[in-house]
């Protein structure tokens, strides 16, 4: 099984439609299972599992003991709330996967969308094989096949999260997990097959009595008067369908008719007379924005090269030059007449002069470049006018075009309703309303009686095939009476030989698991070598860990670390035991493992698990140098970014700081 792509439709924090590629791609270098999903909490990592998982079993998903009420609580609290608290209407997830069924590989898409109807959550299920609805299977199956496809209690060992791998590295005896493993390991089948062996016998074991002769007379007689029933009541549902079409297509041409008379217009009145008066103040405050507009920034926006030209002169430097030189000129006379700093050169009165002519001619230079109007402003003044020329670039010019626009939308609409309230004046369309209504009962008449008739022909057909069930079963009875105790015996060898096979397949199954799991478990573990075998209760599936001296260890002695790594060892070993080739999808797997255990389960775990591996991670679990370990098994990662503005998660390629691609979700 290969998980091709999955799909969320306004479902927990994800908006809108986004689907996610998951389909590991194949490197020259070798392999690339790993699928990575970076995410910090609450970004909506889980919420993909769950999504997983929602696909494939609906109200299963939740647990044995929910019920539907329960279920429909949950959809509705999984529907994506945005901005202002509104919740969406309509929610979805799906799958998209390719399944091997008989050495031939078929492609499965399921979806399950629920719509709010007031306190309720009402569902749809699509399942699709190769682009066409399943049709081998009824539709109101399609659940109980999609869990015999791929049956809960065996996916919860490979998709899993932190919480699986707490309930198995816990000290308790888990029995869900006992159930679990069962039926992974093919142990389930042949215990049902012994079961139905048993109910075999106990049918056969049962004595005809004397009236069975009575009995298949009353029976045919019954059979015949039925028959004879059902073909009148047949014809009177085949004369009462095609009056029900005739009517439905005078209804038809009188709902024609009635609509081009503006009878629906008529109807809808009183809406669009409140439509027009709601257009008719927007256009007002649209108007009103435009005009506000009209007498502050807008006539610049009128005159872009003006504005240009201002900006031009407004950035240029004025008087400061000329002041600059007057101060310097004052300065230079005092320190004449001071002598402070002494002057070491021979300063003669014509050295004097020059220095002054020249910084005289400099003052009165700047103060005839700087006789503009604009330049004689106060620097503040400046400010403000440069600020506003940028604000009729920037601002006036794009929000005057979005008025203008507004004001075309709503014109058009204001003059749609006008019209459909002329229509509506219609006054043929009371003559066509009172023909539309009676046809339409017509019509509803005709339908509940063809209901009434077809329950009554379906309630016949079922007696009739219960008649006939009867009578195959007392005919048979008969015919096989006298080999009825041969099969009993054969029926009881048989089932001495499926409780030997039973016992021989557990045990074989279990051999193979335990080696397994020793094989796992010192592969992931900081002690090589730390456990020398194993042994699993055949009842509870309850394991025992030997170290190499032969010495039992107990669970409870080993450290949280070790405990984490026993329960990884324990889900890798039944998913290789179980021979099934399904995906892993693994959720926040190293939150209470130290550096050693991470790097090993980074290196060693994450790229044999499966031929594919969706791993959820946050930048604290696989950091950056676990990442750079990893990414020789990484196919492609994502990264889930939650936007608390608009209060909704968006997948995009890359790691955190990895620069992938910009996206990688198709977004609707």
């Amino acid at each position: 099984m290969i998980l091709r792509t999955i799909e969320l439709e306004n479902f927990g924090l994800y908006s809108g439609r986004q689907t996610l590629d998951l389909v590991p791609r194949r490197r020259p270098g070798g392999e690339t299972p790993v699928i990575l999903f970076g995410g910090r909490n609450g970004a909506g990592k889980t919420t993909l599992l769950e999504a997983v998982r929602l696909a494939l079993y609906g109200r299963r998903a939740l647990g044995h003991r929910v019920g539907q009420a329960e279920y429909e609580q949950h959809l509705r609290g999984r529907m994506h709330v945005g901005v202002g608290g509104v919740a969406a209407g309509a929610s979805s997830v799906g799958l998209e996967f390719d399944y091997a069924e008989a050495g031939v590989v078929h492609r499965y898409r399921v979806v399950r969308r629920w719509t709010a109807k007031g306190a309720k959550a009402v569902e749809t299920l699509v399942l699709e094989k190769d682009g066409r609805p399943v049709e081998g299977v009824p539709r109101e199956e399609w659940h109980h096949f999609l869990q015999e496809l791929i049956p809960p209690g065996v996916s919860q060992l490979f998709f899993f999260d932190g919480e699986k791998i707490a309930e198995i590295a816990s000290d308790e005896v888990d029995e869900g997990l006992a159930e679990a493993v069962r039926g992974m390991l093919g142990v389930e089948l042949v215990g049902r097959l012994r079961t139905d062996l048993g109910l075999f016998m106990a049918r056969r074991s049962r004595r005809e009595d004397a009236a069975t002769a009575t009995r298949l007379e009353q029976i045919v007689r019954e059979e015949a008067e039925l028959d004879a029933r059902i073909g009148d009541v047949r014809e009177t549902v085949a004369e009462l369908a095609s009056r029900r079409s005739g009517q439905a297509r005078l209804a038809a041409n009188t709902r024609q008719r009635f609509t081009a008379e503006g009878g629906d217009a008529a109807n809808q009145r009183a809406s669009l007379e409140a439509s027009r008066v709601e257009l008719r103040e927007q256009l007002s405050r649209r108007e009103g924005e435009l005009r506000e507009l009209a007498g502050g920034l807008l006539p610049f926006a009128m005159a872009p090269k003006l504005g240009a030209a201002m900006t031009t002169a407004l950035g240029r430097p004025t008087g400061g030059h000329g002041a600059e030189a007057d101060a310097l000129r004052e300065r230079l006379l005092a320190w004449r007449s001071a002598g402070d700093p002494p002057r070491a050169a021979p300063w003669k009165d014509g050295h004097w002069r020059d220095l002054e002519t020249f910084l005289a001619r400099e003052a009165a230079a700047a103060s005839e470049q700087g006789s503009g109007p604009l330049d004689r402003l106060p620097a503040s003044e400046r400010a403000g006018l440069m600020a506003q020329l940028r604000e009729v670039r920037e601002t006036t010019v794009a929000r005057a075009a979005l008025v203008a626009a507004e004001l075309d939308r709503l014109a058009g609409r204001l003059r749609e309703v006008e019209a459909n309230l002329v229509r509506a004046s219609g006054e043929a369309a009371g003559v066509v309303l009172d023909e539309l209504v009676l046809a339409e009962q017509q019509v509803g008449a005709i339908e509940a009686e063809m209901r009434a008739r077809e329950e009554e022909l379906k309630g016949l057909e079922y007696r009739r095939a219960t008649l006939r069930r009867d009578r195959d079963r007392l005919l048979a009875a008969q015919a096989s009476a006298e080999a009825a105790e041969g099969r009993a015996a054969l029926a009881g060898r048989i089932g001495v030989a499926l409780q030997r096979y039973e016992e021989r397949l557990l045990e074989t199954k279990l051999s193979r698991l335990q080696s397994e799991f020793v094989r796992c478990y010192n592969h992931l573990a900081r002690k090589e070598g730390f456990v020398a075998d194993a042994r699993i209760d055949r009842a509870t599936f309850e394991t025992t860990l030997i170290d190499r001296d032969g010495h039992e260890i107990a669970k409870s002695a080993l450290s949280a670390g070790e405990k984490q790594v026993y329960a990884i060892a324990m889900l890798w070993a039944l998913a290789r035991t179980s021979g099934r080739a399904l995906p892993m999808i693994i959720d926040t797997p190293l939150a209470r493992l130290d550096s050693q255990h991470r790097k090993a389960l980074v290196e060693r775990y994450f790229p044999e698990a499966s031929h594919q591996v969706i791993v959820l991670s946050t930048d604290t679990e696989v950091d950056e140098a676990l990442q750079r370990r990893l990414m020789p098994s990484v196919s492609h990662t994502y990264r889930l970014d939650y936007d608390p503005a608009l209060r909704a998660s968006t997948a995009v390629r890359g790691y955190f700081d990895d620069e992938e691609a910009p996206h990688a979700a198709h977004q609707t």
